[in-house]
């Protein structure tokens, strides 16, 4: 798995760079070893905007979140990644999505 972190008008701190790296171990067995991992943190006045677009043979995903702080949003973007992938999952089970009911 690649994992690449870039930054605009940001420098990703060697801490920052560990915990992703950290994080994204478990994602590993889920996206396969051939995935790409491509994260983006923006700085915007004090918000930073971390983008992760994910490029697998499971599919392709985007996510975005926006905080104070890229650590939090860090946070916020691998369970959404899973949420997506948890829903492509089951679209590609069951041919729907699992909110829709059949009637």
């Amino acid at each position: 798995m690649n994992i690449s972190i870039f930054g605009k008008n940001y420098n990703p701190s060697d801490s920052l760079v560990k915990i992703t790296e950290k994080k994204c171990a478990k994602l590993e067995k889920r996206l396969g070893q051939n995935a790409d991992l491509k994260f983006t943190v923006t700085l915007d006045n004090e918000d930073y905007t971390t983008d992760l677009q994910v490029a697998s043979e499971k599919g392709d995903f985007r996510v975005s979140a926006t905080s104070r702080s890229p650590f939090d949003n860090l946070d916020a973007v691998i369970p959404r990644l899973e949420g997506q992938m948890r829903k492509q999952k089951d679209i590609a089970e069951n041919g729907r999505r699992p909110d829709e009911t059949i009637g």
